[in-house]
Protein backbone atom coordinates (compact mmCIF):
# COMPACT_ATOMS: atom_id res chain seq x y z
CA UNK A 1 0.00 0.00 0.00
CA UNK A 2 1.25 3.44 -0.88
CA UNK A 3 1.83 5.96 1.79
CA UNK A 4 0.44 9.40 0.85
CA UNK A 5 3.11 11.99 0.75
CA UNK A 6 2.47 15.18 2.64
CA UNK A 7 2.66 18.53 0.98
CA UNK A 8 5.73 20.43 1.94
CA UNK A 9 6.07 24.18 1.89
CA UNK A 10 9.38 25.85 1.35
CA UNK A 11 10.27 28.49 3.86
CA UNK A 12 11.83 31.59 2.42
CA UNK A 13 15.01 32.80 3.93
CA UNK A 14 14.98 36.13 5.82
CA UNK A 15 17.34 37.61 3.23
CA UNK A 16 14.91 36.82 0.40
CA UNK A 17 12.00 38.35 2.33
CA UNK A 18 14.07 41.46 3.07
CA UNK A 19 15.03 41.79 -0.61
CA UNK A 20 11.38 41.47 -1.71
CA UNK A 21 10.30 44.12 0.83
CA UNK A 22 13.06 46.51 -0.29
CA UNK A 23 12.15 46.03 -3.94
CA UNK A 24 8.46 46.65 -3.20
CA UNK A 25 9.35 49.81 -1.25
CA UNK A 26 11.50 51.11 -4.12
CA UNK A 27 8.68 50.49 -6.62
CA UNK A 28 6.11 52.25 -4.38
CA UNK A 29 8.37 55.27 -3.80
CA UNK A 30 9.16 55.45 -7.52
CA UNK A 31 5.48 55.39 -8.43
CA UNK A 32 4.73 58.09 -5.85
CA UNK A 33 7.44 60.32 -7.31
CA UNK A 34 6.22 59.69 -10.87
CA UNK A 35 2.59 60.45 -9.97
CA UNK A 36 3.64 63.64 -8.14
CA UNK A 37 5.81 64.72 -11.08
CA UNK A 38 2.99 64.13 -13.55
CA UNK A 39 0.50 66.02 -11.34
CA UNK A 40 2.80 69.03 -11.11
CA UNK A 41 3.74 68.95 -14.82
CA UNK A 42 6.88 71.08 -14.45
CA UNK A 43 7.71 73.40 -17.31
CA UNK A 44 11.13 74.71 -18.25
CA UNK A 45 12.20 78.11 -16.92
CA UNK A 46 12.58 80.73 -19.66
CA UNK A 47 15.37 83.32 -19.86
CA UNK A 48 16.12 86.21 -22.18
CA UNK A 49 18.27 89.32 -22.24
CA UNK A 50 15.76 92.11 -22.86
CA UNK A 51 18.12 95.10 -22.75
CA UNK A 52 21.84 95.67 -22.89
CA UNK A 53 24.18 98.60 -23.20
CA UNK A 54 27.81 99.55 -22.65
CA UNK A 55 28.88 102.76 -20.92
CA UNK A 56 32.24 104.42 -20.29
CA UNK A 57 33.98 102.27 -22.90
CA UNK A 58 37.75 102.63 -23.10
CA UNK A 59 40.21 100.21 -24.71
CA UNK A 60 43.86 101.15 -24.35
CA UNK A 61 46.86 98.80 -24.76
CA UNK A 62 44.55 95.74 -24.77
CA UNK A 63 43.08 96.83 -21.41
CA UNK A 64 39.32 97.25 -21.28
CA UNK A 65 37.54 99.64 -18.94
CA UNK A 66 33.77 99.77 -19.25
CA UNK A 67 30.39 99.35 -17.59
CA UNK A 68 28.24 96.44 -18.76
CA UNK A 69 24.49 96.72 -18.22
CA UNK A 70 21.91 94.02 -18.91
CA UNK A 71 18.27 93.45 -18.03
CA UNK A 72 17.83 89.70 -17.73
CA UNK A 73 14.26 88.39 -17.80
CA UNK A 74 13.35 85.08 -16.19
CA UNK A 75 9.89 83.55 -16.42
CA UNK A 76 8.59 80.76 -14.17
CA UNK A 77 5.78 79.18 -16.24
CA UNK A 78 4.83 76.65 -13.55
CA UNK A 79 1.39 76.73 -11.94
CA UNK A 80 2.39 74.86 -8.80
CA UNK A 81 6.13 75.36 -8.29
CA UNK A 82 7.92 78.28 -6.65
CA UNK A 83 11.62 78.61 -7.54
CA UNK A 84 14.29 79.50 -4.98
CA UNK A 85 17.52 80.90 -6.40
CA UNK A 86 20.05 80.28 -3.63
CA UNK A 87 23.07 81.36 -5.67
CA UNK A 88 23.48 82.98 -9.07
CA UNK A 89 26.63 83.95 -10.98
CA UNK A 90 26.48 85.99 -14.19
CA UNK A 91 29.50 86.10 -16.52
CA UNK A 92 29.95 88.14 -19.70
CA UNK A 93 32.30 86.81 -22.39
CA UNK A 94 33.80 88.42 -25.45
CA UNK A 95 35.21 85.91 -27.96
CA UNK A 96 35.43 83.28 -25.20
CA UNK A 97 37.26 85.59 -22.81
CA UNK A 98 35.72 86.55 -19.45
CA UNK A 99 35.33 90.33 -19.40
CA UNK A 100 32.87 90.71 -16.50
CA UNK A 101 31.36 88.56 -13.77
CA UNK A 102 29.33 89.10 -10.63
CA UNK A 103 27.04 87.40 -8.12
CA UNK A 104 23.33 88.20 -7.89
CA UNK A 105 21.47 88.27 -4.58
CA UNK A 106 19.40 85.18 -3.71
CA UNK A 107 15.70 85.54 -4.52
CA UNK A 108 12.40 83.67 -4.67
CA UNK A 109 10.37 83.52 -7.87
CA UNK A 110 6.63 82.89 -7.40
CA UNK A 111 4.45 80.76 -9.68
CA UNK A 112 3.64 82.14 -13.15
CA UNK A 113 5.97 85.08 -12.51
CA UNK A 114 8.26 87.28 -14.60
CA UNK A 115 11.30 88.59 -12.72
CA UNK A 116 13.69 91.13 -14.21
CA UNK A 117 17.25 91.13 -12.93
CA UNK A 118 19.49 94.16 -13.39
CA UNK A 119 23.11 93.28 -14.05
CA UNK A 120 25.49 96.23 -13.86
CA UNK A 121 29.21 95.75 -13.52
CA UNK A 122 32.05 98.24 -13.81
CA UNK A 123 35.25 96.66 -15.07
CA UNK A 124 38.64 98.31 -15.00
CA UNK A 125 41.78 97.28 -16.87
CA UNK A 126 40.57 93.84 -17.96
CA UNK A 127 43.44 92.46 -20.03
CA UNK A 128 42.33 91.16 -23.43
CA UNK A 129 44.35 89.05 -25.81
CA UNK A 130 45.77 91.12 -28.66
CA UNK A 131 43.47 89.28 -31.09
CA UNK A 132 40.37 90.03 -28.96
CA UNK A 133 41.43 93.66 -28.50
CA UNK A 134 41.85 94.06 -32.27
CA UNK A 135 38.41 92.55 -32.96
CA UNK A 136 36.79 94.71 -30.28
CA UNK A 137 38.25 97.85 -31.87
CA UNK A 138 36.77 96.80 -35.22
CA UNK A 139 33.37 96.07 -33.69
CA UNK A 140 33.48 99.42 -31.86
CA UNK A 141 33.81 101.24 -35.17
CA UNK A 142 30.80 99.26 -36.42
CA UNK A 143 28.78 100.46 -33.43
CA UNK A 144 27.93 97.12 -31.84
CA UNK A 145 29.58 94.12 -30.21
CA UNK A 146 28.59 90.44 -29.89
CA UNK A 147 28.81 89.15 -26.32
CA UNK A 148 27.83 85.93 -24.56
CA UNK A 149 26.05 86.04 -21.20
CA UNK A 150 26.28 82.88 -19.09
CA UNK A 151 24.37 82.26 -15.88
CA UNK A 152 25.10 79.49 -13.39
CA UNK A 153 22.73 79.11 -10.45
CA UNK A 154 21.75 76.75 -7.65
CA UNK A 155 17.96 76.47 -7.57
CA UNK A 156 15.30 74.55 -5.67
CA UNK A 157 11.63 74.05 -6.44
CA UNK A 158 8.93 74.24 -3.79
CA UNK A 159 5.54 72.60 -4.26
CA UNK A 160 3.27 73.00 -1.25
CA UNK A 161 5.43 72.25 1.78
CA UNK A 162 7.87 70.07 -0.19
CA UNK A 163 11.23 71.49 -1.38
CA UNK A 164 13.37 69.63 -3.88
CA UNK A 165 17.10 69.14 -3.72
CA UNK A 166 19.36 71.71 -5.37
CA UNK A 167 19.65 71.71 -9.14
CA UNK A 168 22.40 73.34 -11.18
CA UNK A 169 20.85 75.78 -13.63
CA UNK A 170 22.92 76.70 -16.69
CA UNK A 171 21.81 79.48 -19.01
CA UNK A 172 23.55 80.62 -22.20
CA UNK A 173 22.48 83.78 -24.01
CA UNK A 174 24.36 84.06 -27.29
CA UNK A 175 24.96 86.20 -29.18
CA UNK A 176 23.85 89.26 -27.24
CA UNK A 177 24.34 92.12 -29.69
CA UNK A 178 25.03 95.26 -27.67
CA UNK A 179 25.10 98.74 -29.18
CA UNK A 180 27.62 101.36 -28.16
CA UNK A 181 25.13 104.16 -28.84
CA UNK A 182 21.63 104.80 -27.52
CA UNK A 183 20.09 105.63 -30.90
CA UNK A 184 19.86 101.97 -31.95
CA UNK A 185 17.20 99.68 -30.58
CA UNK A 186 18.34 96.58 -28.64
CA UNK A 187 17.34 93.21 -30.08
CA UNK A 188 16.11 90.81 -27.38
CA UNK A 189 18.12 87.57 -27.10
CA UNK A 190 16.45 84.32 -26.03
CA UNK A 191 18.60 81.98 -23.97
CA UNK A 192 19.21 78.24 -23.81
CA UNK A 193 18.35 76.79 -20.38
CA UNK A 194 19.52 73.50 -18.90
CA UNK A 195 19.16 71.96 -15.42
Amino acid sequence: MAVPQGTTTRKRSPITLCAICCLALIVIVGLAILITWLAIKPKKIQYSVDEGWIRDYNLNNSRLTSTFNFVIRTYNPNNKAVIYYDRMDVTVYYRGQNVSSDHMDPFRQPKKNVTRLMYQKNVKDVVLSSDSAQHLKLERTGGQVDLDVKINAKIRFKVGAFKTRHYKLKVLCSPVVVNFSNDKRFQKTDCDVDY
